[in-house]
């Protein structure tokens, strides 16, 4: 469906059209297509429209031959591709679609709770939507290059270090600079939990993603219509995301960790954004939340973000601590249930979102847990399935 109609285009004075477009008009006509409907096959994706006395002069201006009808074929293809939200195309705006849908599942994959590497999928995600951006920015104002003198790409590593970098903000930079050694480090070690704590930085990078795409390339590309930019952090308490326990991740990571902590514009929006999030008790469910700004620390951050999600509780935490013990015994039957309590007890495991919930049955209990910290007598804690593994491996370093 031809449907790309940009608001604010020019009529142009000299009716704009290449001598390729002219003998595709005159293929048009050819096949039957009257001036009328030519006009709009044209001006699809235009910024300069032309009109229905340029298509007339043309068909009267015998020098001009046709174009084969294979060429027309594939003009039509393109001219009917444009996206009528973001008025891309496929065939002219490769590098922004794949741009954009690499942030998207960037988010989406960070969000998706069934995830378990979901950091290295963010980083690499994010380095190659950044990439793209980068290099789409480059080619169309012709400021700068992304190309090397071989011809190659440049790598975003690269951009960003070139002075023709697109982005002068410095906050911005480091903060993809951080995504990138991230992304670097992850291809040599392994580790597991902990995901959250890089949230901020994520969430950061998202928004300044979008904020350059919109300003380079026109608010109908901006991701807030088709997801919330928010990086829902499920069943997460302010203090859980503070007093996360690290000790299983590589010293590497670490590092990483404790430079964005201490790194100059950590306090800066645009380099770690100051959020966290909680459970949002409502008359029908308890399975809400919602994310909250830190405003007196961030009052110049925008609340546009905010997204409330629905959260199935059971389907995430399935199993109950005698379902746990008897999968634990059954994997390795030298654990005993004494084993188990004290791994449980020493990792902190019950308050570890990462592997439990707190199944509070009522608001009281809840608000108990909130003042003291402790979990009220006869209030179940539930269970992920990947908590099995995770003791068994406690265990087994024992």
């Amino acid at each position: 469906m031809l449907q790309n109609i940009k608001p604010n285009r020019k009529k142009s004075k000299a009716g704009g059209l290449t001598l390729e477009e002219k003998r595709l008009v005159k293929g048009l006509l050819k096949k039957g297509y009257i001036p009328q409907d030519i006009v709009h096959i044209v001006n699809q994706g235009r910024l300069q429209t032309t009109n229905l006395g340029r298509i007339s002069e043309i068909s009267k201006d015998n020098t001009i031959l046709e174009a084969p009808d294979e060429e027309v074929n594939k003009y039509l293809v393109i001219q009917s591709s444009y996206d009528s939200k973001t008025l891309l195309n496929p065939y002219k705006d490769c590098r922004l679609i794949r741009s954009r849908e690499a942030m998207m599942a960037a988010v989406e994959i960070f969000n998706n709770p069934n995830m378990f590497f979901r950091i290295e999928m963010f980083c690499v995600l994010s380095n190659i939507a950044w990439t793209y951006l980068f290099q789409e920015k480059l080619e169309r104002t012709k400021l700068g290059s992304s190309k090397r003198h071989n011809g190659d790409s440049k790598s975003l590593n690269e951009m960003l270090r070139s002075a023709d970098c697109p982005i002068s903000n410095k906050a911005v930079c480091e903060n993809i600079n951080k995504i990138i050694d991230i992304r670097d480090k992850v291809e040599h070690v392994l580790f597991s939990g902990g995901d959250e704590k890089f949230g901020a930085l994520f969430q950061s990078n998202c928004l300044n993603f979008d904020h350059y795409l919109t300003e380079w390339f026109g608010e109908n590309l901006t991701l807030s219509n088709n997801l919330s930019l928010a990086l829902q952090f499920v069943g997460l308490q302010k203090e859980q995301i503070v007093d996360m326990d690290l000790s299983t991740w590589p010293k590497e990571i670490k590092a990483i960790y404790n430079g964005i902590e201490t790194n100059e514009f950590a306090d800066n929006n645009a380099f770690k954004i100051k959020v966290y999030y909680g459970t949002e008790i409502t008359s029908k469910t308890k399975s809400d939340i919602t994310q909250l700004i830190d405003y007196s620390t961030t009052p110049n951050v925008s609340q546009t973000v905010i997204k409330k999600v629905r959260i199935d509780k059971l389907s995430d935490y399935p199993l109950s601590y005698t379902q746990v013990a008897k999968q634990i015994k059954i994997k390795n039957d030298k654990i005993t249930t004494n084993d188990i309590n004290k791994i449980i007890s020493e990792k902190n495991i019950k308050k570890n979102a990462e592997y439990s919930y707190i199944n509070f049955r009522n608001k009281k209990q809840e608000e108990k847990y909130e003042k003291d910290k402790n979990i009220p007598k006869g209030v179940p804690v539930i269970y992920k399935e990947s908590v099995i593994d995770y003791i068994i491996s406690v265990y087994n370093e024992k």
